[in-house]
Order: C-alpha cells, then structure tokens, then sequence
C-alpha cells in the first residue's frame, strides 16, 4: 500500500509538471519515463505533409563504451540522406537535449521537429541536416542533465559516445565546427554548459529557456551538490570569464520567456556573451512554456544552417537570405498545440523586431582547432 501511495504521489507530481510543460501524451510514456525504460516511449508521429519529400525519424540504440550507458535515442535524417545524387554529401549534425523530467520522444511528440525540419527545408529555409536526439538521463528522476559527477556520467555519454555512434553509423561530417547543440528547459543547459566547456567540439549553440547556472536546476543533484562542480558546469560563469581574442568560441543563439524564472538569468548570459560575440535573443512573452518553445523553435534550426553548413553545401542547398536581428521579441496568443502552418495561415504569432545591427554568418570563417 505504501509503495502504490509513493507511485501515486509521483505520478501526480508528473502530472502537474505535463500540464505545465506537455511532456506526455499518454500514461504508458509517463510510466516508462518513470521507470528507465527510456527507449520506444510511444509511436513517433507521421511523416510530414510539408512537401514531396519527408526526412525519417527512428528509435536507435546508442550504446557507450566510454560512460558505460546504453540508451534509446531518436535520429532524423532529412530527405536528401538516402538520395542517389547526394550520396557523397557528409551532413551536418545537430544534438538536441530535452527536458527534465522528459524523454527524447518530447522532441516528437511536444515540438513535431521531425515535421518542422521537412517544413523549414520545403520552404528553402534550411538545407538538410542530421538531427540526434539522446537521451539526458537514466530514466524517472535520474536527471543528470548532461554533466559528470559522483558516479554519473551523462557528459562522457553526450558528448563522446553518442558523437563516435553517429559518426560510425550515419553520412555526417567528422568536423566538430559542422555539430551544433541546442535544447529547450533542462537540454538548453546542456547545450550552453557543453559548448562553453569544450568550444571546439561545437560550431554553434542555441539555449531555450535554459537555465545557467548548475545550482539553477537537476545538475546540482548530479554533481553532488559540491561546489567546485557546480561553478565548473555553470554556462553563465563560463561566459564571464571569457576573453577577447581568449580561442575559438561556438556562435550563440538565446530564447526565454519574459514571464519565466530564468529570464534574468538568460539576460545576463547574453551579455556576457556578447563581449565575444553577437548573441541574437528573442524574448518571449507568454507565461505557456510549450507554446514559446514552439513558437521560437523554427528560428534556432534556420540560424543553425547558417552557422554550421560549409561552403560547399550551402551551394548544393541553396536557402533564402538570412538576416539575425540581436533583439526579437514574439507575443504568442494561445494556439493549438503542435503543427507548424505555412507562413501565410500562421495567426498566433507576430514578431516585433527591433532595429539593431545585422549578425554576419560565422560559418564562413571557422576558427582553427588546438
């Protein structure tokens, strides 16, 4: 009777955190999430409508020899992978970290990126990118979000086990400035606390509503709450003690929510990180975080191309003119969830883009590795 009283107790917990993020579409995928089964949590949803040609997204194993995980994760390639004319093109990679509690089937299930990359890439928004999404965690409260400490080693696991499976099973590039790595809550720190702790394994980073500081969030838990590790995985002191001219730093892309507790946070981060570099920024007003990550989702993938497609790719896949503008805020009215609607029938959401200086594309110039 306990115990069921103790699983009653987590569920419900879960449950208030779904009707707040919109983790789960069904009990059986909070169940399994609830209890480590992190692989095949539900169906993946069905190839996009978005144009003649749609990417495919699957469960795979990646396995770790290093951290001694093996997990499920999630892997889309784009449309162009099994085409005949592009047989010899090694793809870019973007790792995406979900949230904590959550699962890689978030990416599916809550922001339909599978759908979104075939709609950006119908529209010539984006060329055609390798999308991998591991899992940042052991299964029900496991969260490691991606970082070493006491018998944890989710950062060993993301950043070389999964990176050494997907070069040895999948066309992508081995050049660490064509990898981007961008998440949403708990999987944008990942994404800023990986590429600041090793910027040459990364070209580009894109945070939404992350948080930047390990004590911020399930980090601190898997670090022991020791604060020398705490202050060694916290982006926003990563940011601040960076120096001009200090080596090779991966491009910047923030979104948070005005209503959101790590919005100052955020602010801060950004800059910090502007005395380096241009960071764009959108601002998000609405208190519904599921609608502003879907809302700004669509701008990290069209910024990423930019950042991490080679020259010779961006002639192959020719896309629209990309213009950054450091200061972007969105209103978003309620919206259905999921879907991404052509631009013309898209009512939810308008941009106010305040007139600020123009981002140069950094992909054009990569900074030599050490």
């Amino acid at each position: 009777c306990g115990g069921l009283t103790i699983v009653v107790a987590m569920a419900g917990g879960v449950a208030v955190v779904n009707d707040y993020y919109g983790y789960y579409t069904t009990w059986g995928q909070m169940w399994a999430d609830l209890h480590g089964t992190s692989g095949n949590l539900g169906v993946i949803a069905a190839a996009s409508s978005a144009g003649p040609l749609s990417g495919r997204l699957s469960w795979v194993s990646l396995p770790g020899k290093l951290s001694g995980y093996t997990r499920e994760g999630l892997v889309y390639l784009p449309p162009q992978y099994t085409e005949a004319r592009y047989a010899h093109v090694r793809f870019p990679v973007v790792e995406l970290f979900h949230g904590s509690p959550g699962s890689p089937l978030s990416w599916d299930t809550v922001l339909r990126v599978g759908q979104l990359a075939d709609a950006l890439m119908a529209r010539h928004q984006i060329g055609p990118m390798v999308l991998v999404m591991p899992a940042i965690n052991g299964g029900g409260r496991d969260y490691q979000d991606c970082v070493n400490g006491p018998g944890v080693n989710d950062e060993t696991y993301v950043l070389k086990d999964v990176r050494a499976d997907v070069l040895a099973r999948y066309r992508v590039s081995s050049d660490p400035f064509e990898w981007g790595a961008g998440g949403y809550s708990s999987g944008g720190y990942c994404a800023a606390n990986l590429a600041l702790r090793h910027p040459g394994s990364f070209g580009a980073a894109a945070v939404i509503e992350g948080y930047y500081r390990a004590s911020d969030g399930p980090a601190a838990a898997a670090l022991g709450g020791r604060p020398a590790l705490e202050a060694a995985n916290s982006p926003l002191y990563a940011a601040e003690r960076l120096t001009p001219g200090g080596g090779p730093v991966p491009a910047f892309w923030v979104a948070a929510g005005t209503h959101d507790s790590d919005y100052k946070p955020a602010t801060v981060f950004t800059s910090a990180m502007d005395r380096i570099e241009e960071v764009p920024f959108v601002r998000v007003n609405t208190g519904d975080r599921g609608g502003a990550w879907q809302a700004v989702l669509p701008g990290a993938p069209t910024w990423m191309w930019q950042q991490l497609a080679p020259p010779d790719l961006r002639v192959l896949f020719p896309v629209a003119s990309y213009t950054v503008h450091p200061f972007t805020s969105l209103r978003i009215r309620p919206a259905k969830p999921h879907g991404y609607p052509e631009p013309k029938k898209q009512r939810n959401v308008t941009a106010e883009k305040a007139p600020a200086k123009v981002t140069p594309s950094r992909a054009a110039v990569k900074p030599a590795l050490d």
